[in-house]
């Protein structure tokens, strides 16, 4: 009798010292997992307000390239007419991405649509132009004839008799379609802030508190700020007025813990993505683990080791979700030039034999001008889709910058390259237009040996371009090897 009070006595110390070790489990694992959370989402935080910041930077850059496009047409123009000219520019804008297009003649008389010409002569632009002799981006202001929130760009037009300036208009809509993305809704607020006026636009708000598009001024809503110790708002400020290009810090806001990461937009100078992310949003599951902790410690403890494997795929995924989105090209989905050398040097250190090929759309500046920007949009896309089709599928493909391609095949023969330029070339000559026009496409390319005609990503791409610029002195729609002839 004695022993089987002191087996089931032994029996229930013993299970009440599991007990005790799957509580101490769980709740360490509680507090370790809510801090992994944390972390997780502040990363995503500056994961997402650099992709803001380079989205705007991509958009600023490619409205830039499409006026310089426009001022080489109608410097190229033989009717000089000003009626004519604004048809023209009107007939090529891409009603997609930009919303208004026109020019400021040297008397400073502004040609464009009829809001367009008031909202510049509203925000004093076009004196601003007219004393300008580069190309300068307008602070956002809205429209009057949409209500959308819109940045002008505007360049010079060389040697040009009565012309002084060319402008287009893009909406900061643009850039809020980001945050059509289920992983951000209603988690976030996205705005645009200029620091020497603590002026900002809310492009994404995560409440009712401000609507999308609003302009309001930073020192207004310090009431619903309450910061850190250590931090301040003029310390904020101070950092942005200086130059920082980034940085991060918890307040709380409207009563709220929350995490703000900020940086700057360069193709903007003084403005500055900010994106504010409630703390509340990390995720609940590990709330529950106390609760359950005394009934359920095995299950718990199981849960937990779930909960970490499912932050880790979490964390995972969707970093391969903006990282992909900030390392394509946006136009033709492949790399772009940053993402390609970072993928190429990374395959370089492998030292794995490789070739590396520079090619080039022939005669596209033409191409363009005869049949729009539209279709010279259209042309690129085909281009960089044909490549895709034709190049081993482990191929290294990217856009180098306007019509500029590059590739990189990994352990191939030069008899292989040969015969997959040879199907690109036959896929690319003959290309239908949106219209149903089928036009006559080519393609040069140079191609240099790794580690044998380059060692590195920067003498592989000059020798790849010297090869090129070669075919291009010689004929055009070829593609040959360094220290080849011709074929």
């Amino acid at each position: 009798m004695k022993n089987q009070k002191k087996s089931r006595k032994k029996k229930g110390v013993l299970l009440a010292l599991y007990l005790t070790v799957c509580l101490l489990i769980i709740v360490s694992a509680y507090f370790r997992l809510s801090k992994i959370a944390q972390n997780f989402n502040t990363q995503h935080l500056e994961l997402i307000t650099g992709l803001y910041a380079e989205k705007m930077n991509e958009e600023m850059d490619y409205l830039q390239n499409f006026v310089e496009e426009d001022v080489k047409m109608i410097q190229a123009m033989e009717d000089k007419d000003p009626d004519k000219i604004q048809k023209s520019l009107e007939k090529n804008l891409n009603q997609t991405m930009f919303c208004n297009i026109g020019f400021i003649m040297k008397n400073g008389e502004v040609h464009g649509s009829k809001c367009a010409v008031s909202d510049i002569k509203k925000k004093n632009l076009d004196n601003q132009a007219l004393t300008a002799r580069t190309s300068f981006n307008s602070d956002p202001y809205q429209s009057s004839e949409t209500g959308n929130m819109i940045i002008t760009v505007f360049v010079p037009v060389a040697d040009f008799s009565q012309i002084h300036m060319l402008y287009v208009s893009v909406m900061i809509e643009q850039l809020r379609q980001l945050g059509v993305y289920e992983l951000l809704q209603g988690k976030i607020s996205v705005h645009l802030l200029k620091a020497d006026s603590e002026n900002f636009i809310t492009c994404i708000s995560s409440d009712n508190s401000s609507a999308a598009g609003d302009w309001n001024n930073l020192l207004l809503q310090q009431k619903y700020f309450e910061y850190n110790e250590g931090y301040s708002y003029k310390q904020w400020i101070s950092d942005m007025r200086s130059g920082k290009k980034e940085g991060r810090f918890a307040a709380k806001i409207r009563g709220e813990d929350s995490t703000i990461s900020y940086r700057s937009i360069s193709s903007m100078p003084g403005w500055y993505v900010v994106v504010e992310l409630a703390n509340k949003n990390i995720s609940n599951i590990t709330q529950h683990f106390s609760a359950w902790g005394g009934l359920y410690g095995s299950i718990l403890v199981g849960l937990t080791i779930l909960y970490m494997l499912t932050i880790l795929i979490w964390e995972k995924k969707d970093k391969k979700r903006y990282i992909g989105l900030s390392s394509t090209d946006a136009l033709t989905g492949v790399l772009n030039r940053r993402a390609f050398r970072a993928d190429v040097e990374h395959e370089l250190r492998k030292k794995e034999s490789g070739i590396f090929l520079f090619i080039d759309v022939d005669n596209f500046k033409s191409y363009n001008d005869t049949y729009g920007h539209s279709n010279g949009d259209l042309c690129l896309k085909y281009f960089a889709q044909t490549m895709q089709e034709c190049f081993p599928k482990d191929s290294i493909l990217g856009r180098y910058g306007g019509d500029e391609f590059v590739a990189y095949l990994k352990n191939v023969k030069p008899e292989t390259v040969y015969a997959c330029m040879e199907s690109f070339q036959k896929k690319i000559s003959h290309f239908t237009l949106s219209t149903g026009e089928v036009v006559e496409l080519s393609a040069s390319a140079g191609g240099v040996i790794f580690p044998e005609q380059g060692e590195d990503f920067i003498s592989l791409c000059k020798n790849a371009d010297a090869v090129l610029y070669d075919i291009k002195q010689n004929g055009k729609a070829v593609f040959k090897m360094k220290s080849d002839k011709i074929r």
